[in-house]
């Protein structure tokens, strides 16, 4: 496996992201990761991506080693916290690839700073306002409930979303499991989580990105499992009709958790549509 850089800190305006970068590499990519993981959901994709890429992982803030927040983030202001990342490491431009819910923020990236972006990976993609989210979902959104279930079952809730996006369960390995855990470890922790799970709505955080994603002009790359639960089909074949010349990559037999699910076919389909 490769290694492993160690954890560095990038300030922003909310406070300080945690961010790995390998320095090597002719091509910059930042790998920005969804809910509820981190950067570490793209460990297992290391070995698989072409060596000519200068990989970046970071976490969103609330998530993995990032800085906790005493109120919420939006997916506007996470963007902007993305950019002051490619600027604290003095990129011009970069490749994105962004799962889940980092694929909405990408959309927010894209209208803010899409000159930035040579090209963009979108996986497993939650972006117009119709997306029905996991019922899980709504039940910690209950105001009484929710919380008591964060407090009470945070592991078991993030442990079971998780094996459920994916068709290989066994690669949920004990290190990813554990990175989580102690990202929501203790009442800071659970308040991270609930601020997370509760981001907002489909139907407003997302009413513009279908204008945006029609404006977008980088080279994309949609990449869907056909055996996702979380995301319907409508929305990765959706967004591949609406980016002029975009390219939609299934993945056979794999579910939601795409990096973690099918490290190696993903990792291949990165590098050729970057590299091919």
């Amino acid at each position: 496996m490769a290694m492993i850089p160690e954890t560095r800190f990038c300030e922003t305006a909310r406070g300080a992201l945690a961010y790995t970068d390998t320095e090597v590499g002719e091509v910059p990519a930042i790998f920005m990761h969804g809910l509820p993981t981190s950067k570490a959901i793209f460990e297992p994709m290391r070995a698989w991506l072409d060596p000519r890429f200068r990989v970046i992982t970071f976490d969103l803030h609330d998530y993995g080693e990032s800085q906790t927040l005493r109120t919420p983030t939006t997916h506007v202001e996470r963007a902007q916290h993305l950019d002051a990342l490619r600027a604290h490491l003095g990129l011009d431009r970069f490749v994105l690839v962004a799962h889940d819910l980092g694929a909405s923020v990408a959309i927010d990236y894209m209208d803010q700073f899409g000159e930035r972006v040579d090209k963009l990976v979108i996986m497993s993609p939650p972006v117009y306002p119709d997306f029905d989210e996991p019922a899980v979902v709504d039940l910690v959104r209950l105001p009484a409930l929710g919380t008591f279930l964060l407090f009470a079952a945070a592991e078991q809730l993030v442990d079971r979303s998780v094996r459920r996006g994916m068709s290989r369960p066994a690669r949920y390995t004990p290190a990813i499991s554990g990175a989580l855990h102690r990202a929501y470890a203790g009442r800071k922790g659970r308040m991270a989580l609930m601020r997370n799970l509760r981001w907002g709505t489909p139907r407003k955080t997302f009413a513009r990105y279908p204008e945006i994603i029609r404006a977008i002009t980088a080279p994309t790359l949609v990449i869907q499992g056909t055996e996702d639960p979380y995301i319907p089909r409508s929305q990765p074949e959706r967004m591949a009709r609406d980016v002029v010349g975009a390219r939609l990559q299934w993945i056979e037999g794999a579910a939601h958790f795409l990096p973690m699910d099918a490290p190696r076919p993903v990792a291949e389909a990165i590098g050729e549509f970057v590299f091919g």
